[in-house]
C-alpha cells in the first residue's frame, strides 16, 4: 500500500519521508518529541548529530524547537545560539 502510506503516514520532522511499518512485526515505530514525529535513526541531535536515545548518556535536551544533546545544550545556552552550531 505504498501510496496509501505516501499519502497517511506520519513524516519524519527530520528526513520529511513517511513513517512506515516494519515490514516483518507490521508495527509503525516513531519517536515522537516537540510535538513532531521521527524516524528513529533520524532522532539525533542538531547541534553535533549523536544519535540521541532515552538511555545511557545520549538524553534529548531540547532547547526552543532544538533537539540537542547534553553537550550542545549547554553549550548553546551558553553563547546564546539560536540556530545549529557547526564547528563543534
Amino acid at each position: 500500500m505504498p501510496d496509501y502510506h505516501d499519502r497517511y503516514a506520519p513524516r519524519c520532522h527530520r528526513c520529511k519521508k513517511p513513517i512506515l511499518p516494519d515490514e516483518n512485526t507490521g508495527e509503525t515505530v516513531r519517536i515522537v518529541a516537540l510535538e513532531n514525529n521521527y524516524h528513529v535513526d533520524c532522532y539525533s541531535c542538531e547541534g553535533c548529530g549523536l544519535k540521541l536515545t532515552d538511555e545511557g548518556d545520549a538524553f534529548c535536551y531540547p532547547l526552543g524547537k532544538h533537539l540537542l544533546c547534553e553537550r550542545c545544550h549547554i553549550h548553546w545556552r551558553r553563547s546564546g545560539a539560536e540556530a545549529p552550531i557547526s564547528d563543534l
